[in-house]
């Protein structure tokens, strides 16, 4: 595989024509196929555009695309029938998740961006992993790991990371070979304090980490280096939606570069113009390219970021950013041992699973103990809401209890806002494991 070194002018060229054919195409996908972007698009470009030659200043004509718009839009946004595809959601981490639809055969279109930033540790696609994100086990409890032999996957709780637990995942680490670390950057942080505090040295020496889900802080990536200094840290900047990837530039940390044939990234200043200056903060914006069964136009993603250099022929035409923010920061419950549960790796991401809830919210005022707070949909109650609830104990296990509240609203603060968590514990009190 390739490595990045110095943008070759004769492939910067190539690469900007496959985008802009990307965007020919997309738009005019988006316009025979939607009627919601059939409307869109001709209020904004008149009656019967000519979208053959739409180019990246066509879409600067076009409105930014809200949650809101996608929310009221419904089945209208879709350019294929949503029988042809997969419905997923965001992880709901504002208390109300996001619904929209992917292409069932996107995966390994996007896995090929996956896979080039994680070759860069010396990975190559098969090789075992150690997986610390929140899937699904059995009996969390009796059992916080299981191998999936077809994916290569040691799957490990990341709830309730008690010593004994991490000693066990470390076992199977060393027992399978492992050298990669794949999960949430909160969970590997634990995990690595664990090894540098208790002086464990691993017969293999871990290769690569893989961040996802979560921002990754400093002290995190101090952490991972003080247990793992032969570790190659890979971060990636993606969404659910599937509508934008940027990958970690090799020797700038924390500094992103956009892959322009993922999807166009742009950087929107407060005054809805493009950001031009550099170091000037804007809202990130997003055109995917990978999934097209509902396309995402101008999508508003909620993050920000600062501008490093703006995309051209002599960086392959990738947007470059630093210090990309999401909107909201991890908020945390704690478990019965003190421990710090990040609260969105928890919520199931699969629509169904909210099927009785229209918005909730978690309560906590002692550490093992949450009320979950359910709005219920209508004609729905509390059978639906304890589906949603068992889901989540069912992840997290016995070290956090869940008990189901229904409520006809939620609380807020004294702008109107309401909390993803109504946290009452004294955090700087709790000592995290």
């Amino acid at each position: 595989m390739a490595r990045r070194g110095r943008a070759q002018p004769e492939r910067c060229e190539i690469r900007a024509k496959a985008a802009s054919r990307r965007l020919e195409g997309f738009a005019g996908h988006a316009y025979a196929g939607s009627p919601f972007w059939r409307e869109r698009i001709s209020q904004a470009l008149g009656t019967r555009p000519d979208l053959t030659q739409a180019d990246f200043d066509t879409l600067q004509a076009l409105p930014l695309l809200t949650k809101e718009d996608v929310r009221s839009a419904g089945e209208t946004v879709l350019a294929k029938p949503a029988a042809t595809l997969d419905r997923a959601s965001t992880s709901g981490s504002s208390g109300q998740p996001l619904l929209f639809w992917l292409d069932k055969d996107r995966s390994p279109r996007e896995f090929a961006f996956v896979n080039d930033v994680w070759a860069r540790t010396g990975y190559r696609e098969g090789t075992a992993r150690c997986v610390l994100r929140g899937l699904l086990l059995a009996d969390v409890d009796r059992h916080p790991y299981e191998w999936e032999a077809s994916l290569k996957e040691l799957r490990c709780s990341p709830f309730a990371m008690t010593a004994s637990r991490m000693n066990l995942y470390l076992d199977q680490i060393e027992a399978r070979g492992i050298a990669y670390l794949h999960g949430y950057p909160s969970a590997i942080e634990v995990l690595c304090r664990h090894i540098w505090q208790t002086g464990r040295q691993l017969k293999r020496p871990i290769k690569g980490v893989f961040p996802i889900s979560e921002p990754l802080f400093q002290h995190q990536r101090d952490a991972i280096r003080a247990a793992l200094p032969e570790a190659t840290i890979a971060p990636f900047y993606g969404l659910s939606e599937r509508v934008l990837f940027a990958s970690e530039i090799a020797g700038a940390e924390d500094v992103y570069a956009f892959e322009p044939l993922y999807g166009h990234a742009e950087l929107i200043g407060r005054d809805g113009q493009p950001v031009t200056r550099e170091g000037q903060r804007g809202r990130i914006v997003g055109t995917g390219f990978i999934s097209t069964g509902m396309p995402f136009i101008r999508y508003e993603t909620g993050d920000t970021a600062e501008l490093v250099r703006l995309p051209d022929e002599h960086n392959a035409w990738r947007l470059k950013v630093r210090a990309i923010t999401p909107r909201r920061q991890p908020e945390f419950l704690v478990g019965a041992e003190g421990n710090h549960i990040v609260t969105p790796t928890i919520v199931p991401v699969h629509p169904d699973k909210f099927f009785g809830v229209s918005e909730f919210q978690f309560y906590q005022d002692a550490p093992g103990r949450c009320v979950v707070k359910v709005v219920p949909r209508t004609g729905c109650g509390e059978p639906e809401a304890r589906l949603f609830v068992d889901e989540l104990q069912g992840r997290v296990g016995a070290g956090l209890r869940f008990d189901l509240a229904l409520v006809s609203e939620l609380a807020g603060n004294a702008r109107g806002k309401r909390p993803f968590i109504d946290q009452r514990l004294n955090l700087a009190g709790v000592n995290a494991t």
